[in-house]
């Protein structure tokens, strides 16, 4: 197992060099220069071609990927464009405050998504499943932009209960986790219903109501153990969303996080700044699907049970 996380942590290296490539790539060759978003229409050749090389961005392709790997390798995302400081230094504070509002987002996923495919499972084709399936369905369909204009509306408009932007108080932190949020449990909810369905009609469920435990250990000990796979597998994916998705929240609840920070970054053409930005979320991301596979074997020791296997076969 301990090989296993350790290929998985190497192979990071090929993937974080091939996002940094095609990144570059597509930033490189799109429309726009820096030099002139920064110094204006009015400013000469000359000084336009001074600001570049000030920047590192004169040269070719290559010479502007092989330099910015190799910044890369020493922990360095360059130099931001508009504000001349280090990109690693800003993308800090911003992290922060888009991982605490992610994870408060898939908390409330995960804990939702999961009692409510849990009831909506052993209580199938009642009232209280036709309700959480349509919530669901109403979480899934509607994009996440309009669900946070939407609250802004309701809550800070017309009924003035919450603030419209900001980030720091319980009460700034309630939209933007919701507008997050509600996609995400809705499809965990899904899953964890479709998954248990499917569980609680084997063999190995009815023995354990026949040797007489009780209601809730049969369900949880045995249903939902059993059941946790897809249910894991969905949650990693997830994550990652609302990562990504963390761009439009920010954005709408203005909230100085790294999707802000990249979406400002992309009009002023600050590509070593969007760069970093992504490369960081995608490093997030790898990291991610890498505790969803070590998961696994904590849900369910069957997959556990190959690595060692693997040993036997090989010894």
């Amino acid at each position: 197992m301990l090989k296993y996380i350790i290929k998985r942590i190497i192979w990071l290296i090929p993937v974080l060099l091939g996002v940094t490539v095609i990144v570059f790539t597509l930033l490189y060759f799109a429309p726009g220069d820096p030099a002139l978003m920064a110094l204006g229409d009015t400013a000469t050749e000359e000084a336009l071609e001074n600001y570049r090389e000030e920047l590192g961005i004169n040269g070719s392709y290559l010479e502007r990927l092989g330099r910015y790997v190799v910044g890369l390798v020493q922990g360095d995302l360059g130099i931001s464009y508009k504000t001349k400081t280090p990109v690693v230094s800003e993308l800090a504070p911003r992290l922060a405050k888009t991982m605490n509002i992610s994870l408060w987002s898939i908390i409330f996923s995960i804990v939702v998504g999961i009692l409510l495919g849990i009831i909506s499972a052993i209580k199938q084709y009642s009232v209280f499943d036709a309700i959480a399936t349509g919530i669901s369905l109403f979480g899934i369909s509607m994009p996440m932009f309009w669900q946070g204009l939407m609250l802004i509306i309701i809550c800070s408009v017309w009924l003035n209960w919450l603030p419209p932007s900001g980030y720091g108080s319980f009460k700034q932190m309630i939209m933007p986790v919701l507008a997050l949020g509600v996609n995400g449990f809705a499809t965990i909810m899904r899953t964890t219903r479709s998954s248990m369905l499917d569980v609680m009609n084997q063999d190995y469920i009815r023995t354990a109501k026949a040797k007489g435990q009780t209601y809730w250990n049969v369900i949880l000990k045995h249903g939902l153990r059993n059941a946790l796979i897809p249910i894991i597998t969905v949650i990693g994916m997830q994550i990652s969303v609302l990562l990504a998705g963390s761009t439009i929240a920010e954005s709408i609840f203005s909230i100085a996080g790294v999707g802000k920070y990249m979406i400002d970054s992309i009009n002023f053409r600050d590509y070593n700044a969007v760069q970093g930005a992504v490369l960081m979320v995608s490093f997030i991301a790898a990291l991610i699907n890498l505790f969803v596979d070590i998961a696994y074997t904590f849900a369910d020791p069957r997959i556990k049970n190959t690595f060692v296997s693997k040993k036997k076969k090989k010894s």
